[in-house]
């Protein structure tokens, strides 16, 4: 049977009705697709904006920490300023040698007692060895760049060696090289360096193996001698690392030797110790028959602990608190043998 014009009508009108609807809904779709756009939009600058302070804070704290190491610096060098002035010159030793003390180029306030030594025990030679000179030039850095010293200055990093020479490039009397320092080259090492013989500084700062060094040397001998010991392990027991040297993955605690250790190996090489920087972390040495008005010092009483690894508000780690750390960790010490002063 044919439709009637009223069914026809009828199915035109439901078809409009639908039409129309499904583009209401379409119409709605895209206005909250669109609004959605927007705000994706507006949330991505909102991050934008966040990720750009969290870097300017992060430039801001960055700049705060540089800030506040030159405040350091500065207040230790008016420190300095003030003891020269002041402080009376009658101080009996080692105060005396402490009051000189003074930051230029080194880390602790090296600069002023090495100048102080070198006084005491007299220049000869103008010459010094480096063993571990970093990127500064160490505690020689004062004597290379501000009073023309030469000498040979030795690291195993290639940056800090590149940092050295650009640094000391005005010095032709500094030769910086490159080299892993051991027991079986340090000889060889200063001697085809022109340093064999007497010098007026010798200072080794390795973090490792500073007794097994100073055991071997023969290739010459120091006025004033700077070693670097580990604060960690006390003012009494003689202990050094292996002759390898410490692991990579080691503990903080476990590294180079004890005052005592290299209080016993120094003076079997003829040097008396006559302080201890109050930082805690490098001993002062002179030869035997030098600076007689110097006292000679006990391990017990030149020592001083770690000052500038102890942040405000943490306890500093004890001996016995790294021992334990060492113990656990499997690694191993060895004893040096202490012999009658």
């Amino acid at each position: 049977m044919a439709d009637s014009p009223n069914q026809g009508g009828l199915l035109t009108r439901i078809g409009r009705r639908l039409f129309a609807s499904e583009s209401a809904q379409l119409r709605a779709l895209r206005s909250d697709v669109t609004e959605l756009k927007g705000l994706m939009q507006r949330m991505a600058t909102k991050l934008e904006d966040v990720a750009s302070a969290q870097k300017q804070v992060s430039k801001v704290l960055a700049n705060q920490k540089a800030d506040e190491r030159y405040r350091q610096t500065f207040r230790l060098q008016l420190a300095a300023l003030v003891r020269a002035q002041y402080l009376p010159t009658d101080i009996p030793a080692p105060l005396a040698l402490n009051a000189r003390r003074f930051r230029l180029r080194s880390q602790h306030e090296e600069d002023g007692i090495i100048l102080a030594l070198l006084d005491a025990a007299g220049v000869t030679t103008r010459r010094f060895v480096e063993i571990g000179c970093g990127g500064s030039g160490g505690s020689a850095a004062v004597l290379a760049h501000d009073m023309g010293w030469g000498g040979l200055m030795v690291d195993a990093s290639t940056r800090a060696v590149s940092m050295a020479r650009h640094e000391l490039r005005t010095n032709a009397g500094v030769t910086v090289v490159q080299a892993m320092v051991t027991p079986d080259n340090i000889n060889t090492l200063i001697r085809e360096h022109g340093c064999a013989g007497e010098i007026d500084l010798l200072s080794i700062d390795v973090d490792s193996v500073e007794y097994w060094l100073m055991k071997a040397l023969d290739a010459c001998t120091a006025r004033v001698l700077v070693l670097e010991y580990n604060a960690y392990f006390g003012p009494t027991r003689a202990v050094t690392t292996p002759v390898e040297g410490p692991p990579a993955n080691r503990p903080i605690e476990y590294f180079g030797a004890s005052l005592a250790a290299l209080e016993q190996v120094a003076r079997d090489k003829g040097y008396r110790l006559v302080l201890c920087e109050q930082q805690g972390v490098n001993a002062f040495f002179v030869r035997r028959d030098l600076a007689p008005d110097l006292p000679t010092l006990t391990p017990e009483e030149a020592y001083r602990p770690f000052r500038h690894r102890a942040r405000v508000g943490e306890e500093m780690t004890t001996e016995a608190e790294a021992l334990a750390t060492i113990a656990k960790a499997g690694l191993a010490l060895i004893d040096v043998p202490v012999t009658a002063r």
